[in-house]
């Protein structure tokens, strides 16, 4: 009886053969969805597929999406022999995105022609984005910047063009260049050769453009003026390190997302920022040699930080650090009104707790507060002091603190003891703890602050 029972068992878990046709369902979609599912691939790994069967041999020639990387390519075949390759076996008519990323070693054949030929195919196949990177190493003994093809420069396809490295837009042999980008809303540039000739052109010759980032460095001449005048522009990120000469001006009314990092130059913003919703600001100021000795009020930057703070009074989320910016220690926030600010992210050091204590008289309605310590400027102590007047408006909305990296000091022991003592909607506080300080220790502290918010919740990390 046993055994009858084991054999009944055995043919329970027994399969019915079946043949291959039944077990490749995935071949029998169609082709526009095979595609898609290719187009999440990089190139090299969906023209692998080919080998699969006759039904998958030439799939990834319809992928409207070309993705090729000199760090993924086999070395013994030329990166230009297989892009070449690549481009002329594709049967699409349009190719909706090309990557292109290639780094030039000093034993590489360069052939500086065929770029001009792969961007010149995908502009004759309506190319709508275009990510193009190219890195030449140290050691390589060609070193050239890459010059793109002067007809590319009008691509009306293009909708998104992200370029990157070592190439050049050679405006100054050229004086005749112009640039036709008519659908193109999406342009990154970073770490370009030289580009300042012609950057406010290239501008001018986006009319729907509603993102641009920028990234540099030791491209700024002193007393440089880059102009970002752009009507459409929704989204800007600047990013600019080791260039502290130099003035920027923008005037962007529809402006909604604003990001800077690096060594605050002169920024101006012509028109006001009704629209802003979201600042990021992370200054990095130069120190230069010249700076330390002769630290003055006049030689410090504190205009330019208040004056950018002041630019951004319509901001609902804001995010402002500072690593090494000594000199606000001599200024104070132009007593503006942040009455959309609801979110702000603050690092604060030992010279700008006062900054802190402005955005919070300025900001009615703030609801989350996050700040992190720095541990810049250590030779000024302005510490914490408890505004004259009490913040009626900001007790009666912050609803959320966060403290990162507390060592028990004494302005932080005040800033909280008066953030406790009056926010009054206040429902969570998280500290996080760094130094000798337990977290049990600083939890008993904490509770034995003055709390006005009697639904509050602490966390200690």
């Amino acid at each position: 009886m046993a055994e009858s029972s084991t054999q009944s068992k055995t043919k329970r878990h027994k399969l019915p053969p079946k043949n291959d046709a039944e077990l490749d369902r995935i071949s029998d979609l169609p082709d526009s969805l095979l595609c898609l599912i290719l187009s999440f691939l990089p190139t090299k790994e969906a023209i692998a597929t080919s080998i699969l069967s006759n039904r998958w041999k030439l799939l990834w020639t319809l992928v409207p999406k070309l993705d090729l990387d000199t760090e993924t390519i086999d070395p013994s075949v030329t990166f230009e022999h297989i892009v070449s390759k690549v481009l002329s076996l594709q049967q699409i008519a349009s190719l909706r995105n090309f990557r292109l990323r290639f780094l030039f070693r000093s034993s590489s054949f360069v052939n500086h022609s065929y770029l001009h030929t792969w961007l010149l195919i995908a502009a004759s196949r309506n190319v709508e984005e275009l990510n193009l990177e190219i890195y030449f190493d140290w050691e390589a003994l060609k070193w050239k910047p890459q010059k793109l093809p002067r007809s590319f420069l009008s691509c009306k396809s293009l909708v998104v063009l992200k370029l990157r490295g070592d190439i050049h837009i050679d405006f100054a042999t050229d004086s005749s260049l112009s640039f036709q980008f008519p659908n193109l809303k999406i342009l990154h540039l970073l770490y370009l050769f030289n580009l300042r000739e012609c950057f406010s052109m290239l501008l001018s010759s986006c009319p729907v453009l509603e993102e641009l980032s920028y990234e540099g460095d030791l491209d700024m001449i002193c007393g440089f003026i880059y102009k970002i005048f752009v009507p459409t522009l929704k989204r800007l990120n600047i990013t600019l390190r080791e260039s502290e000469f130099y003035k920027l001006e923008i005037n962007a009314p529809a402006l909604e997302y604003f990001n800077f990092e690096g060594d605050l130059g002169d920024i101006k913003i012509h028109e006001k920022l009704d629209n802003l919703v979201e600042a990021n600001v992370d200054i990095r100021t130069l120190e230069s040699e010249f700076w330390r000795y002769y630290r003055h009020e006049k030689y410090c930057h504190k205009d330019r930080i208040f004056q950018l703070l002041a630019e951004l009074n319509n901001v609902k989320f804001l995010s402002f650090l500072f690593h090494g910016a000594e000199c606000v220690r001599f200024g104070h926030i132009d007593p503006l009104s942040y009455r959309n600010l609801v979110q702000l992210e603050f690092k604060v050091n030992d010279c700008n707790w006062h900054v802190l204590q402005d955005l919070l008289q300025n900001a009615p309605n703030l609801e989350i507060l996050d700040v992190t310590k720095s541990y810049d400027c250590l030779e000024h102590d302005l510490g914490w002091k408890d505004p004259p007047d009490d913040l009626d408006d900001l007790s009666s909305h912050l609803k959320s603190l966060c403290y990162r990296g507390f060592e028990g000091l004494e302005s932080e022991v005040g800033f909280l003891k008066y953030i406790l003592k009056h926010a009054r909607v206040l429902k969570k506080v998280t500290i996080q703890v760094s130094g000798g300080e337990s977290k049990e220790s600083v939890l008993e502290k904490l509770s034995l602050f003055p709390r006005r918010s009697t639904m509050c919740l602490f966390t200690v990390g």
